[in-house]
């Protein structure tokens, strides 16, 4: 997918939209969010700071896996 804007979605660890997508299809095959986002934090540790885009990166990876992210 290609964005217009690529903003920083965690600002501790400065992990952008463009990161999480990166982090996210490097699985073959996806499964629950809750898992994703477990992937997700391990590769840019995003969301292990003050924790304040936990919400919005699930919310993220659940529109990039439904397709309604772009």
């Amino acid at each position: 997918m290609e964005y217009k804007e690529n903003p920083i979605i965690c600002n501790c660890m400065q992990v952008s939209l463009v990161d999480i997508e990166t982090a996210l299809h490097e699985h073959e095959k996806l499964s629950s969010v809750e898992e994703e986002f477990q992937h997700v934090q391990e590769r840019t540790h995003c969301s292990t700071g003050c924790g304040g885009c936990h919400d919005k990166i699930m919310d993220i990876i659940s529109q990039m896996m439904s397709g309604h992210l772009s």
